[in-house]
């Protein structure tokens, strides 16, 4: 049989079984026509306003639909509240080739929807937060061999719809998955079973959720318009036929279901009813009620009605099996009234009955609608050869240019790190960020002001002195457990203030000590530590648990020397953000110089960000790595360069002694001074005369805070060495890893972010050096719908014959 034109669904009913009855509902043409169905609704035929022919199956949730889906099928479905009606379920029957094929089931997941939990469902489109992807997704969920086993099965392949985002495959083997969290009440998206067993005609339906009219919380209520909308999409299409299952326990005229049927334009003239439960008809209804609907004069349907009787709650419960199902149902309907009074309507009594009445309808609305689809498809495919002629390709050697980049970039790359001139500028960058990093280190050295406290010498305003290097500030933070019994002089300069010049060997000198400094103070460099004499003898008598005289404990010098390293983390960070930042502008400067010819394409732009990402990674290790020396540097001192050591901790002892005494000599000639009345002397004059008067420095006698001094040689001294050990540790992992990974593993990360050395790499390319990225993705999108429409063009070519085989 074959029609040149489509028609009406509702332009033949019951009454055509003359010319239905030559359809072979085993044959393999009927199969092939419900496969080419299918196959078009993959390749996106569907999106193109052209409702491929389906039977769509609904109902009220009362209804006894989920019963009638398992006796057309041979199946069972999941009956738990969790899945059974939150998505649609396509069931397609393919007739085995021969009685000794085993009965099998193929079940995949179709995704035809995004879900986006942001959207506000109240106001945004027919399914609230659902969004249509026009051509759908399949991806295969699981092959069954085991009937018994499917509604397991299909229960896991709902949970996985009910789950957007997730991956399939963590549903597949799940155990309890009703356990499992839901992230969403409803999804369009469908489970797809393609059931082949010897025997069953061939046949596909959907099976639609139950048409709901409350949810039982208010955030929920735009689920019962999501829900109404997705079946009254389905059923209005004009080459949908529709299964509408009516109970015979429940009032007809309070159907949900046959509301929104009889709400659309023809949809009732393509609808088979279906009465089901009938064992369950309430007692005294008189039989004249059934025989007017399935006469047609009451609730009158396009194609009439049947009548199926489907297991009950018990036989369900003892898991009575499909062919003992179909047994049962024959002989309750050669019970009366369906035998006597309703006899008339025999051929309408029972599941098989109605099953291959729809396999017929399908292959006949298939039929007649496959020129009006060969059209439109063709019609299509010309559509987009004519907007693919505005999108020109990209170079044919797309990934020769994209490589010859990458190889410019890694080439400039290597003569950077390399830093052989004139290539240094990296290498010079960096260097002077290292050097920048330890000067900041070196401004947190412990400072000793050397002036003798108040109380332990003449009350006469004598100018002080702090023991720091050319780069301190005399300001900083004193010991934090001492309070400061007294005050250097601050503020404005006065007569008889001098400098002391540094020592030439050290550069090191003694300033004027104009700063005030108190306890818990951040101004200067934070986290510096300036001691003053007095405060560090009562801190080493706090932390000093012996008790005999002049003795200093270990663990006191070990508690002076960790706070003086407490203050290393800002430079360090300073220092990592930096280096960063450097790398990053001459990476960025170097790619760019490599991709001129690119810089307006996705090649660019993608590139720049794995380079940036690529950085960024690569200096959260460097950080970690820092911060890890530091808190070893922090945890407890620890050296093991014992030669090192004490001559750091030599040098510093003879610095500070020699500052010490020439203020004490200070001190003492200017006490002088005041108690004869003279007038103060030039300090510059004085302090040479301090320093050079020998006799008077040995004159002085023993220094009493000679003890205060040593154990600040000790703390400066190591701190010396942790500095300098520190500060390698730091810089050294920039040059050698970073540096070194830069030059050995940047350009792969490029090619693997980029996907250039993949099966697609050519195709890639052309998407990479496209000069609009948005346009590119369109020409992509156009080409990948012109392949699914040329094979849809070639499927149906290849039907041929088909109308008249059948």
């Amino acid at each position: 049989m074959a029609a040149s034109t489509p028609t009406p669904m509702g332009a033949f009913n019951m009454c055509d079984v003359p010319q239905q009855e030559q359809i072979d509902l085993l044959g393999r043409p009927v199969q092939k026509l419900v496969e080419l169905i299918k196959e078009l609704e993959t390749l996106g035929v569907e999106a193109k306003n052209l409702p491929l022919p389906k039977i769509v199956v609904v109902g009220d949730q009362s209804a006894g639909k989920s019963s009638l889906i398992e006796g057309l099928s041979g199946i069972k479905v999941p009956r738990s509240d969790g899945t059974c009606t939150r998505c649609p379920l396509q069931i397609t029957l393919y007739s085995a080739p021969d009685d000794g094929t085993a009965w099998s089931c193929k079940v995949s997941l179709q995704q035809k929807f995004s879900f986006n939990p942001n959207i506000d469902a109240t106001i945004q489109g027919r399914y609230g937060k659902w969004r249509e992807d026009h051509t759908p997704t399949t991806i295969p969920f699981a092959v069954v061999d085991d009937r018994e086993a499917l509604a397991g099965v299909i229960s896991r392949a709902q949970w996985a719809t009910l789950n957007p985002g997730d991956n399939p495959v963590k549903y597949v083997n799940a155990d309890m998955v009703e356990s499992m969290p839901m992230k969403v009440e409803f999804s369009p998206n469908k489970v797809i079973l393609d059931i082949t067993a010897p025997g069953q005609p061939s046949l596909s339906f959907i099976d639609l959720p139950g048409v709901i009219r409350q949810m039982t919380t208010a955030k929920d209520k735009w689920l019962v318009n999501l829900v109404e909308n997705f079946v009254t999409d389905h059923i209005k299409q004009d080459n949908s036929l529709i299964l509408l299952a009516r109970s015979m326990e429940s009032d007809f005229a309070n159907s949900s279901a046959a509301a929104l049927i009889d709400q659309c334009d023809g949809a009732l003239s393509r609808t088979v009813g279906c009465l089901t439960k009938p064992d369950r008809w309430p007692p005294g209804t008189k039989t004249q009620i059934i025989q007017s609907v399935l006469h047609g004069d009451a609730f009158a349907v396009g194609h009439g009605y049947f009548v199926t009787k489907q297991p009950d709650q018990l036989q369900l419960n003892n898991d009575i099996s499909s062919e003992e199902s179909r047994s049962k149902e024959d002989e309750f309907f050669a019970q009366t009234p369906w035998s006597n009074e309703l006899q008339i309507f025999q051929d309408r009594f029972g599941t098989f009955k109605l099953r291959d009445a729809l396999s017929k309808k399908l292959t006949h609305q298939i039929l007649v609608t496959l020129p009006k689809i060969t059209r439109t498809v063709d019609a299509h495919l010309l559509e987009i050869e004519t907007e693919l002629a505005g999108y020109p390709d990209p170079p044919e050697n797309a990934l020769g240019k994209v490589l010859e980049a990458l190889n410019v970039f890694r080439a400039s790359v290597e003569r950077h790190v390399h830093g052989t001139h004139p290539y240094n500028e990296m290498r010079n960058t960096l260097k002077g960020l290292a050097n920048t990093f330890e000067r900041n280190l070196h401004k947190l050295r412990p400072g000793l002001i050397v002036a003798t406290p108040e109380g332990h010498r003449q009350a006469v305003n004598i100018p002080t002195f702090s023991l720091l290097s050319d780069d301190e500030d005399p300001t900083g933070t004193p010991c934090p457990t001492v309070e400061l019994a007294e005050h250097a002089q601050g503020g404005k300069k006065r007569r008889g203030n001098f400098e002391t010049p540094a020592l030439a060997s050290t550069s090191k000198r003694i300033k004027p000590d104009n700063t005030t400094v108190s306890k818990n103070s951040s101004a200067g460099n934070t986290g510096k530590k300036t001691f003053r004499l007095l405060e560090m003898r009562e801190t080493l008598g706090k932390l000093t648990a012996s008790g005999v005289p002049g003795e200093v404990d270990p663990l006191a010098v070990d508690y002076l020397r960790k706070e003086t390293v407490a203050g290393w983390e800002p430079p360090m960070l300073e220092f990592i953000t930096d280096v960063k930042q450097e790398i990053q502008n001459i990476l960025d400067q170097l790619l760019e110089e490599a991709c001129s010819q690119w810089l307006n394409t996705a090649f660019f732009s993608e590139a720049k960000k794995i380079v940036k990402v690529y950085i960024a990674n690569a200096m959260r290790c460097q950080l970690e790595y820092a911060k890890r020396a530091l808190t070893l540097e922090q945890r407890k001192p620890f050296t093991l360069n014992t030669k090192g050591f004490k001559l750091e901790q030599d040098n510093e002892l003879q610095i500070l002694q020699e500052g010490r005494t020439t203020q004490r000599l200070i001190e003492k000639l200017d006490a002088a001074d005041r108690a004869a009345g003279r007038i103060m002397v030039d300090q510059i004059e004085r302090k040479k005369k301090a320093k050079s008067d020998l006799k008077a420095r040995a004159d002085l006698g023993d220094d009493p805070f000679d003890q205060e001094v040593r154990v600040m040689a000790k703390v400066r001294g190591y701190h010396n060495i942790a500095l300098s050990r520190f500060l390698d540790h730091v810089v050294h992992g920039i040059n050698n890893e970073v540096l070194h990974d830069l030059e050995t593993n940047l350009i792969q990360q490029l090619k693997a972010g980029l996907e250039v050395e993949t099966g697609e790499a050519h195709e890639r390319s052309k998407e990479l050096l496209a000069e609009d990225r948005e346009r590119e993705v369109h020409r992509k999108e156009l080409q990948k719908e012109r392949a699914n429409f040329i094979e849809a063009q070639h499927k149906l070519a290849r039907i041929g014959q088909i109308g008249e085989d059948v």
